[in-house]
């Protein structure tokens, strides 16, 4: 099934950073215009230069952030600010953390090169649909520097563990050992034992993988895989272009948790009286008047209610500013959503939150096409509750939508199916860093 490789990595030279965390930064889509400013203002050498650069209004096809990027890569790596790993390596990765609720955890996980399949064959499963924007953003990156700078996140099922086991024995020291500034964890080693990389790979032969985040970029190597094909044809299969830098953790992981998504609109005129009136006939609506002193408390409560609640029926909060206040919305029977659902769709599925959100609220009570990009720059997507509020307490969204976050066993049941769940169903947490470790894609290689 999953075929995996060690690789030869390009790391941060230690002599070079002596702060590992001035020079990282979280995956390139969850960082907004300030944090972009920051990371750059952070260190010279800080991998935003590489994942997300900055646009000038004297690019052009020639000179662009593309072209920046690679001129980065190539005189870090010159300076050796960026040194190769001297043998393939498997890459252990640890993440502790602290969720909403006051629970500590940690997610352990492993980075590899996986080689790249298309999705009908089974081996890599998505489970959310992706958006065309995002890809081409990737692939003029990837043509640009040929490198993976973050890996993709997926899931594998090993309830027996054997993966921790093996290679989390006797660990010490940590090589790579920081903090980041949302107070997450992270250690970082590699691991080029010959034994244990083949027991590794071993266990992964026998397993699927499921992509849990970083669906644009995989379906973005694949592109890059195919384009790299037709310019050397004659290359073997263990042309470095078919592998992809991935992230891989165990679905049986008491550390791997899923935090809910948020949908706001904005730049559409949103009238809470005219969707009450066609909401109405599927959900029961309670509203809940609001004031700044007591508004944390209510929202508090109302959140805990849709989490009691949300096992057994959709339930869903939205928050308009012009009414000062919450609205909850409880489906009144799932047979309600008969006329919003394609035929044959899996009951998994059908009962989803964000399907019924996206199918249901957006696409038939507002009109608005979630797969239509005309509509990309309407929702905005966040994970905090709190953030969503101020949005629109702030003027910049109209509406908010609060949901339950989708649980795992909804998404194995999803993907079995061979279906996908609308775009930001789920959100991994925390996100993984991007320059722990670079891939670089040099067909004069072979893996």
């Amino acid at each position: 099934m999953a075929l995996i490789k060690p690789f030869c990595g390009f790391l941060y030279n230690r002599e070079k950073i002596d702060d590992l965390a001035t020079v990282v930064a979280p995956p390139y889509d969850v960082i907004t215009p300030s944090q972009q400013d920051g990371y750059y203002r952070r260190h010279p050498y800080n991998v935003i230069r590489l994942i997300l650069g900055k646009e000038e209004p004297t690019d052009k096809d020639t000179s662009n952030k593309y072209t920046r990027a690679a001129a980065y890569f190539s005189t870090w790596k010159e300076k050796e600010v960026l040194t190769r790993s001297r043998r393939p390596s498997i890459y252990l990765y640890l993440q502790d953390y602290t969720i909403p609720d006051g629970r500590s955890l940690q997610r352990k996980g492993f980075i590899c090169l996986v080689r790249l399949e298309e999705f009908g064959a089974g081996v890599i499963r998505p489970h959310e649909r992706t958006l065309s924007k995002p890809k081409v953003d990737r692939l003029n990156l990837m043509r640009a520097c040929s490198a993976n700078f973050s890996s993709i996140f997926s899931i594998y099922a090993d309830p027996d563990r054997t993966v921790e086991q093996v290679a989390l024995t006797g660990r010490g020291s940590f090589p790579f050992d920081i903090t980041d500034e949302n107070g997450v964890r992270h250690r970082f080693w590699s691991v080029d034992d010959e034994e244990t990389i083949e027991t590794i790979q071993a266990v992964m032969m026998e397993k699927s993988l499921l992509i849990a985040d970083g669906h644009h970029r995989y379906e973005t190597a694949l592109n890059y895989r195919d384009l790299m094909r037709s310019r050397f044809p004659g290359l073997s299969d263990e042309a470095p272009f078919n592998y992809t830098m991935m992230y891989c953790t165990n679905m049986h992981d008491a550390g791997l948790v899923i935090l809910p998504t948020h949908r706001l609109v904005r730049h559409i005129a949103f009238d809470l009286d005219i969707f009450a009136a066609k909401a109405q006939q599927y959900f029961d609506m309670e509203t809940f008047p609001t004031t700044p002193k007591e508004d944390l408390t209510l929202r508090k409560k109302i959140m805990a209610t849709m989490e009691n609640e949300g096992q057994d029926r959709y339930i869903f909060c939205m928050f308009c500013k012009k009414r000062n206040g919450y609205f909850l919305f409880r489906l009144k029977d799932y047979a309600l959503l008969d006329g919003s659902m394609e035929a044959g769709m899996s009951t998994a599925l059908r009962r989803l939150d964000t399907n019924i959100l996206e199918r249901l609220i957006f696409n038939q009570l507002m009109g608005i096409s979630c797969n239509d990009p005309q509509y990309e720059e309407c929702f905005k997507f966040v994970h905090s509750d709190e953030e969503a509020v101020q949005l629109v307490q702030e003027g910049d969204c109209e509406v908010a939508f609060l949901g339950n976050p989708t649980r795992i066993e909804q998404v194995n049941d999803i993907v079995a199916q061979g279906e996908k769940m609308p775009q930001k169903s789920t959100y991994f947490y925390p996100k993984l860093l991007s320059g722990l470790v670079i891939n670089q894609i040099n067909p004069e290689e072979k893996i």
